[in-house]
């Protein structure tokens, strides 16, 4: 509190520089229990504080020192330009003996660290009772001068271009040799000169300005002013009310920004350039967030609507990409977020329903960034690759029927040069097609035939005509062989021959031919075993690299989901871990499967606490790899959930048991427990947990169904028909 003229306390007059409310809200309630009785404005903005600073005359200025729009210093300047003796305190967050010493030299009263708040009302007192001191210890008169020598010496040597108006005919009152060197005129013609000869404004617009200023209603100006050769330039005017010769003047502060102006008119021209793009280009760009192991869509740009018929509202609905990506692509989907979170970037291709559930083939490509408040964020482009894939699709199908055609497809030129050979050639002659490809069939030429009948097949086949016939040729290594040949013409559109197509088929034996498709078998098997094998090293491979990417993740929930992620790699590649090692390569014993993921997921998440003991009763049951993966996936998602779930922290111990049968043609695997069981509105349909969708399809997938039941603890039974 201060003393009014009569003698009393009144309430002091407080000005807070802050732009966090609960900062100035903290600093008043110090004041307030230090025994000050306070009035307070807060203002974050060097037009408001200028405002203020002549609308209010506060007792003291308590000012923070950064501010995203403001800053300390700059309000110490203007405040001491104002009125050099008001009391300004410094709050900061931190501060260094530097910027101690700086602000200071810079005049202020005093400054006080936020983490010592408790010395802002000894600060305050301390400063109110020092202007106090130095307004008694001097004549006004003599304080007055002292305050407009130094006002002057701040105008004179001030590297701001400043100049003091006249708001009765709007001239030139007083200008520093900034001012000077910004406009290009002497002093002398500066002075004296009216605002509208250098302001590109009209002269009612300008009053209008002058009279905002006096009474308090805008104190920041952007305007265009004109320097003494002609050039214009844009200009941020910082103006306000001050007492001089006795008589109210106008303090200006004048920026030049036309660097600033000139780049934001190019930003802003650049993002019409880009909205423009983001609305007409094919490729639609969006940024999500993972929160909560769910994905929320941030942004989506406005052609979703184009490409797949959703408006921007239902884009950015949660679960929103989730719900549309194609059942039999999503887990494929979802596991290009733990790629992407171990690589940085990663693109993938996936099926995705439009907003009349027709589906389209998409192009996903994501990067994770740092947004500017240091979270991290993915950012990606979706492209439709539809007509790609269908031709693709068409192409491979050619491909693969060439490809898996038992007999032998030579493909040459007109002169009979090789252009490509399926495996099969390479079976029945020896030769790679590497070896084949640039030669002529007559590297197969046995001898037996002579020069007319080689005559006839060619005059046949360059006369367009199909030739059909037995030839003997010899193989790489020397052995002949008798084979069954279809040569075909290719005619262009003018049916000039261009090439031809020979189908080839070894008629030599057919023991032979037996025993070739059982090495051949044989052969598949070790190739098959060693699939499995690397797929399972493979994944034990990736599940390592999520590891150790998940402890360099602060995000918890980011973690959790890649670790949930790890686990479910662990239960497929145990998969192919048990059929490489199964001597039936079609199918596996599934309840020797559910004995090894129940050891590893008990180890995990329940006997390594010491809560929870797991009884599983298996009948044998055979299952393909077809089923097998999503059937384990099913297992763990369950036996997972009933680990995690059923028994509490503030619960006793208990087991969860699993079974596995045959119920008449179809197969029943049951996980239950005596836990706390499921929550009372709780609707297996309605889940929108990731484990809760997953099981879902995983049970679609096998073209079963999932049930859960909840008396004396949750039972979930996964029935899927037998194959």
């Amino acid at each position: 509190m201060t003393a009014d003229a009569k003698g009393g306390a009144k309430a002091l007059k407080v000005l807070f520089v802050e732009d966090l409310p609960t900062d100035a809200e903290l600093a008043e309630r110090t004041l307030r229990r230090g025994g000050f009785e306070i009035e307070s404005r807060r203002v974050d903005t060097a037009d408001a504080f200028v405002a203020a600073l002549g609308k209010i005359v506060p007792d003291i200025v308590i000012s923070d020192y950064s501010m995203p729009a403001f800053d300390g210093m700059s309000a110490l300047r203007i405040a001491r330009a104002m009125d050099p003796s008001l009391p300004f305190i410094i709050l900061t967050g931190s501060m260094n003996e530097e910027t101690a010493v700086e602000c200071m030299k810079a005049g202020a009263s005093d400054y006080v660290i936020k983490e010592h708040m408790m010395r802002l009302p000894f600060a305050v007192r301390e400063a109110i009772e020092r202007q106090e001191r130095m307004i008694q210890s001097a004549d006004a008169s003599q304080k007055l001068r002292e305050s407009e020598e130094r006002y002057r010496a701040l105008f004179e040597d001030s590297h701001a271009v400043m100049l003091i108006l006249d708001p009765e005919d709007a001239s030139v009152v007083e200008a520093n040799q900034t001012a000077c060197d910004f406009y290009g005129w002497r002093k002398e013609a500066l002075l004296g000169m009216k605002m509208t000869d250098f302001i590109l404004l009209g002269e009612g617009e300008l009053k209008r300005n002058i009279a905002r200023v006096i009474g308090g209603k805008s104190h920041r100006f952007m305007l265009r002013h004109r320097k003494a050769d002609g050039t214009i330039v844009d200009v941020e005017v910082y103006a306000g009310p001050v007492p001089l010769g006795g008589k109210t003047q106008l303090f200006s502060i004048i920026h030049d920004v036309s660097a600033k102006v000139a780049a934001e008119r190019e930003r802003d021209e650049l993002a019409s350039r880009l909205d423009h793009y983001l609305s007409t280009s094919p490729t639609v760009t969006y940024s999500l967030r993972i929160k909560d192991g769910k994905a929320q869509w941030q942004w989506v740009s406005e052609n979703i609507r184009a490409l797949l018929g959703f408006s921007l509202e239902e884009a950015l609905e949660p679960e929103w990409w989730l719900r549309n990506v194609h059942s039999l692509d999503r887990m494929r989907a979802l596991s290009g977020i733990s790629k992407l979170a171990s690589k940085g970037a990663f693109g993938q291709e996936y099926r995705f329903h439009r907003k009349d559930r027709e589906p389209v083939w998409l192009r996903d490509e994501m990067r994770l960034v740092q947004s500017e408040r240091g979270e991290t964020e993915v950012v990606g482009t979706l492209t439709d690759i539809s007509a790609r894939k269908k031709v693709e699709s068409e192409l491979s199908l050619k491909s693969l029927a060439l490809e898996a055609a038992a007999n032998a497809i030579v493909i040459t030129d007109r002169e009979g040069t090789i252009q490509w050979v399926n495996d099969a050639f390479r079976r029945l002659t020896g030769y790679s097609r590497d070896e084949a490809t640039g030669t002529n069939p007559r590297v197969l030429k046995s001898g037996a035939h002579g020069p007319d009948f080689y005559r006839a097949l060619w005059d046949s086949i360059l006369s367009g005509r199909v030739w059909q016939g037995e030839i003997v040729n010899k193989r790489k290594g020397g052995e002949l062989y008798t084979e069954e040949m279809t040569i075909t013409p290719v005619l262009d559109d003018s049916r000039i021959v261009k090439g031809f197509i020979a189908i080839k088929s070894d008629v030599t034996d057919s023991k032979l031919s037996r025993e070739r498709i059982e090495a051949s078998l044989a052969e598949k098997e070790i190739l098959l075993r060693e699939i499995h094998h690397r797929i399972n090293n493979n994944m034990q491979l990736i599940t390592s690299l999520l590891s150790l990417s998940s402890r360099r993740i602060s995000d918890a929930s980011l973690r959790d989901l890649l670790e949930g992620i790890s686990r479910r790699i662990v239960s497929m590649a145990l998969v192919h871990e048990q059929f490489y090692d199964s001597p039936d390569m079609a199918k596996i014993d599934f309840a020797t499967y559910l004995r090894h993921l129940a050891d590893g997921i008990g180890g995990d998440l329940g006997r390594a606490s010491g809560k929870v003991s797991i009884v599983a009763d298996r009948d044998a049951v055979l299952l393909s790899l077809e089923q097998a993966i999503p059937a384990g996936l099913a297992a763990d998602e369950l036996m997972t959930n009933a680990l995690k779930h059923a028994y509490p922290a503030a619960t006793p111990p208990g087991e969860v048991r699993m079974s596995l049968r045959r119920v008449g043609g179809d197969i029943e695997l049951s996980v239950r427990d005596r836990g706390i069981g499921l929550p009372a509105a709780f609707a297996a349909d309605e889940a929108e947990s990731l484990g809760m969708i997953l099981i879902h399809t995983l049970a679609e997938q096998l073209r079963g169904s999932i049930d859960f039941r909840s008396h004396g603890g949750t039972e979930a039974i996964l029935r899927f028909p037998a194959t």
